[in-house]
């Protein structure tokens, strides 16, 4: 998710009905510049080079989870709801191959590796699904890293990610923030009591051809052992 005032004015965004790299490409209808999702920056158009901002607000989630989480919840669908089960993705889920059958160019992991992508410091980062289920923890920079996902978890479902001064450790059979003793709640997500200096880090659940292709001098992570 983005914010959407830039340059001194609130933008609504569009689908442009471009990809890139096999990633949505957005326009904003006031200046009708272009915003690759992956890109993290306009690429074309008067705000050509303003930076996308992060929200670390949204979740990814499949239908019988929500559903089961919200009860109450309405769909709204311009299709009609018998079309709702309709999975028009199953074909490209199931291929090794990307959108328009792209290869990652980058073989340190394969085409449609699934990971967890981010921007920190400048620098480019990625680490794979399989590396940080039921948690993992790494030092970068002057901040420690958590990741976790559901062992077996869908690719539909997001990866939860937070940054820290403070390490995080695995104890007793559960992830805790050292500094303040907090557990991480792997039911909903996040650290019990919402701890001192533990904040959500911001990034993309995405397959490896689409971020590695955007971003060529990506650093693949892996969890500390």
């Amino acid at each position: 998710m983005y914010g959407r005032t830039y340059a001194g004015r609130e933008l609504r965004f569009e689908a442009s009905g471009g990809l890139m790299n096999a990633a949505l490409v957005m326009r904003d209808k006031e200046t009708g510049s272009y915003w690759p999702i992956l890109a993290g920056r306009a690429e074309a158009g008067p705000l050509a080079g303003t930076r996308l901002e992060e929200l670390p607000l949204s979740a990814k989630a499949q239908w019988r989870d929500w559903v089961r989480a919200h009860p109450d919840t309405l769909v709204l669908s311009v299709r009609g709801v018998e079309h709702v089960r309709d999975d028009p993705y199953s074909h490209y889920f199931s291929s090794r191959l990307g959108f328009g059958n792209l290869a990652a160019l980058d073989k340190r992991l394969p085409t449609k590796e699934p990971v967890w992508a981010f921007e920190r410091d400048g620098g480019r980062f990625a680490i794979p699904h399989r590396a940080i289920e039921a948690g993992g923890a790494l030092a970068l920079g002057d901040r420690w890293l958590f990741f976790h996902r559901p062992p077996g978890a869908s690719i539909f479902l997001s990866t939860r990610a937070f940054a820290s001064p403070g390490r995080f450790v695995f104890q007793d059979g559960a992830w805790i923030h050292e500094t303040t003793g907090a557990i991480f709640d792997t039911e909903r997500g996040v650290f019990q009591g919402s701890p001192p200096g533990v904040e959500p880090l911001t990034g993309f659940d995405t397959f490896w051809y689409v971020w590695s292709l955007t971003h060529p001098d990506t650093e693949l992570l892996g969890p500390a052992p």
